[in-house]
């Protein structure tokens, strides 16, 4: 196929069939959304297969020179993903129109397009916009790196810099840390899952991380790279230099051991340092680690959220990291799962939890019994922010842990939204200590919970908590919060997918909390159809209006709890209100009846008196 030139496209647009230069009519209408600035087409995928509604599916009688042409002068479109090409087509076509385009801030290349990298140079250079840049899925070799490296070294509006799964190794990074050191305005960065990475990258890295001038970087992500001590020792003095750095990603580096984390120490200690995030999952701390990482810890009161999840931390790990975090006025998420803290270690993660905002705390999988349990509660129910609380995966706990949960649900300081109990069998005995723990609690909303040992005892406990129907005042009094409740039990195949099995009357109930404050006020009037006004006599007449009015305010609600109750219900449940008053207090309504009715006379006596003296 012949390169054209732009102008060759803009002589011929208004009069081109767009059926005779694609290879499908979806592959048209794109085109034709493109040329119209379709409001709606913002972003827009480029594949060899067609997975949604805006992927143009690149195949033999589709003309590159014309795509190009179309999305180079398109105002609409924000972003772009080329994924693939066929190898038999010339891309650099298409490459030319786009680098007429202005609109496009996101820019993802799944794929090596070659020599094609230095036809984007124009499209880096002239659209300002582009201000996220990312590569992903193709290995990397040193000549592509180099053609990247010469690519970035075109742009200066970029904030957004990724490359995920490349495989880049040493030589690539080395090309492309020389062309990040003339970036200082990148804000995020990320290079994960690569996994080759070794200690020369990570020294060049860190060198052009070191020559930034004022680099305004806030973001970098190493996830999945191999990453050992020495290249994490290599990196710190950049990190040290990011002034503006606030979340440091390094999860799944298992080579980072005690040694690494003692390098990290020495920036957490620099006076500049202003970390908020850091994500050291999957690496090898256990409690060793966890005690040198403490040590630098403690002189970072900036810290918002830790996730160490998976590390091999125990008790003595978990004491000397929350000693390390206790002042830590800010933190407000902390990741402990897949550790090795089952038991007393955790009353000081409750004291931590009562001391500081932390609103999430995530504990799968770390082994905790029942003891543990009530150490933790024992520790946060003084005082406590948590909205989150993930215990699924401890199959030790029982219904005898469960039990001390209910003097936290049930304390003036519970703001708990989120409780998952995951992967937790505790069977009759456990629903019925939830159940119980929960009467009065208005914070929680979701309940996660695996329910295949659960009978109809259990079921029966949940279903008296959201309703009990033994009289009005009760269902009135029932929970009214709670909005996503159960779980599933598995059908085979492992793939942890199965059959909702939460009974229907359950799910009736969290469907009519989600109307808020009229989920009690619709529960009865689904429960009670012939209200009780009996205990109102106390009152005499004087409720009787505003029960009349209640159910005339409740009107609209009946038929969302059932639509196939028709229009005369109201005016039976309101008839039988007045008839059930007048019977309960008779002397009372013949009283009533007789006042009004002599009140009536002597109006009109005084009226008819008016009137002769006039």
């Amino acid at each position: 196929m012949d390169v054209q030139d732009y102008e060759y496209y803009e002589a011929r647009a208004k009069d081109v069939k767009l059926e005779d230069i694609t290879s499908s009519q979806l592959n048209a209408d794109i085109l034709e959304r493109l040329r119209d600035n379709d409001p709606e087409l913002t972003k827009m995928y480029i594949n060899i297969t067609r997975e949604d509604f805006d992927d143009f599916v690149v195949c033999e009688g589709d003309n590159l020179g014309w795509l190009g042409y179309f999305v180079g002068r398109s105002i609409q479109l924000e972003g772009l993903s080329i994924d693939n090409f066929p190898d038999n087509l010339n891309i650099d076509a298409f490459l030319r129109g786009l680098g007429h385009n202005r609109s496009i801030e996101s820019l993802c290349i799944c794929t090596d397009i070659g020599e094609g990298f230095k036809s984007l140079g124009p499209l880096l250079r002239n659209n300002n916009s582009i201000s996220d840049l990312t590569f992903s899925g193709f290995n990397i070799g040193l000549q592509c790196a180099r053609n990247i490296a010469t690519l970035l070294g075109q742009q200066s509006s970029l904030k957004c810099l990724s490359f995920e799964d490349i495989d880049l190794y040493d030589e690539g990074l080395m090309e492309i840390a020389v062309a990040l050191r003339t970036k200082p305005q990148i804000e995020e960065l990320g290079l994960l899952g690569n996994q080759n990475i070794g200690r020369n990258g990570c020294v060049a890295l860190g060198s052009a991380l070191e020559g930034m001038r004022n680099p305004d970087l806030a973001m970098l992500n190493l996830d999945y790279n191999g990453i050992d001590d020495e290249g994490l020792h290599a990196l710190v003095a950049g990190l040290i230099n990011c002034r503006n750095l606030t979340s440091l990603y390094l999860s799944g580096n298992e080579f980072i051991t005690e040694a690494g984390l003692r390098s990290l120490r020495t920036l957490f200690q620099s006076e500049h340092c202003r970390l908020e995030h850091l994500d050291l999952n999957l690496a090898s701390i256990d409690n060793d680690g966890a005690v040198a990482l403490a040590t630098g810890l403690v002189s970072l009161p900036t810290l918002k959220k830790l996730e160490l999840s998976g590390t091999s931390i125990g008790d003595q790990g978990l004491q000397a990291l929350v000693g390390s975090l206790v002042n830590c006025n800010v933190l407000e998420e902390l990741n402990l799962s897949q550790n090795l803290f089952p038991g007393l270690g955790l009353r000081s993660l409750g004291v931590l939890v009562q001391r500081t905002m932390m609103k999430e705390l995530c504990l799968r999988n770390n082994a905790i019994n029942d003891e543990g349990l009530q150490c933790l509660v024992e520790g946060m129910i003084a005082r406590c922010s948590l909205t989150h609380l993930d215990l699924s995966y401890n199959d030790s706990i029982t219904a005898a842990g469960l039990r001390t949960l209910s003097a936290f649900f049930q304390s003036d300081n519970c703001c708990l939204r989120d409780l998952w109990l995951r992967g937790i069998n505790f069977g009759d005995e456990g629903a019925v200590a939830l159940a119980n723990g929960l009467i009065g609690n208005e914070s929680l909303i979701d309940l996660k919970f695996n329910s295949s040992d659960i009978t109809a005892r259990g079921w029966s406990a949940f279903s008296k908590l959201l309703c009990d129907t033994s009289c009005i005042n009760n269902t009135y009094l029932s929970n009214h919060t709670l909005v996503a409740f159960g779980g599933y039990t598995t059908t085979g195949g492992g793939g942890g997918y199965g059959t909702y099995v939460t009974p229907s009357d359950i799910v009736g109930y969290l469907w009519l909390n989600k109307w808020g404050k009229r989920a009690a006020m619709s529960k009865i009037l689904d429960s009670h159809p012939d209200i009780d006004v009996e205990p109102l006599f106390q009152w005499k007449l004087k409720c009787l209006p505003l029960v009349v009015k209640w159910l005339e305010n409740a009107k609209p609600y009946l038929f969302r709890v059932n639509a196939n109750v028709p229009t005369e219900e109201f005016q039976y449940r309101q008839l039988s209100a007045v008839f059930k008053f007048v019977r309960g207090s008779p002397q009372l309504a013949v009283d009533g009846y007789r006042g009004k009715k002599m009140k009536n006379i002597q109006t009109m006596s005084k009226k008819r008196k008016f009137d002769q003296t006039l």
